[in-house]
């Protein structure tokens, strides 16, 4: 009879627990085309008026316009990358609808800045006699310049190049959680953008692998479970003890 009973309330405190653990799918921002297997599709490229080169799809292990040694691409078989024989300012972006679900972004990044140094002015300006070479990652209002830096277009900074940084680095996966931006922009159409700007020397920047994936948040019921499961285990060792 004891034997019985506890295997009824250990059973009792699995199903508990599983049902805890499990949490409603619910849908999140979608990326398309977010390895870029398909060429461009569903991203737009944008450059400033005057640059020299552009985001072009890149295989191998050379960049697309000078063959400088760069990584192969860490997802399928080609990436986005920037190449240029000069100087320019080159953007690109994808828009999504945000939701209020919790998610990450996720991109993997090469920098490769051939230059002896990163130079980031509040600019994406190439034309000026102000030193720029750096990359960044952000998260816009749609219907923002897409070269634009400036606190009422820029809603989230995901990344930045900085003084100190590696000058060559990646492929590096970067992941942050954005759930809080997507709760408070819920059904809104906002801007992933990526950008780069050389006017010191060539800089390409790699973008593979971009996407939102699921965060988990247990909901309420799923702790009043968890609660009762581990009410139920703690209970039965009582029980047991007194028995013994």
């Amino acid at each position: 009879m004891k034997t019985s009973t506890r295997v009824t309330v250990s059973t009792l405190a699995a199903v508990l627990l599983g049902l805890a653990a499990t949490s409603p799918v619910h849908a999140i921002p979608v990326i398309a085309n977010g390895g870029f297997e398909a060429g461009f599709a569903s991203w737009t490229r944008v450059d400033q008026l005057g640059s020299e080169g552009t985001f072009f799809s890149q295989s191998g292990t050379l960049s697309p316009v000078n063959g400088d040694p760069v990584p192969a691409p860490p997802q399928g078989t080609t990436a986005a990358m920037t190449d240029a024989p000069g100087p320019g300012s080159h953007v690109l972006y994808q828009d999504f609808v945000a939701t209020a679900d919790a998610a990450a972004l996720g991109f993997a990044l090469f920098v490769g800045n051939r230059a002896s140094l990163f130079a980031t002015p509040a600019s994406l300006d190439f034309s000026t006699p102000t030193l720029n070479q750096q990359a960044r990652v952000d998260i816009l209002k749609n219907a923002s310049d897409p070269f634009s830096v400036t606190a009422t277009a820029v809603l989230l900074n995901l990344y930045q190049t900085k003084m100190g940084d590696p000058l060559i680095s990646g492929y590096n996966t970067i992941t942050t959680d954005i759930s809080a931006l997507l709760a408070a922009h819920a059904g809104e159409t906002l801007r992933l953008r990526f950008a780069e700007t050389d006017n010191v020397f060539s800089f390409q920047l790699g973008v593979d692998n971009v996407r939102f994936d699921q965060v988990q948040i247990p909901e309420p019921a799923s702790i009043l479970l968890l609660g009762a499961a581990l009410v139920v285990l703690v209970g039965s060792r009582v029980v047991t003890r007194s028995r013994s």
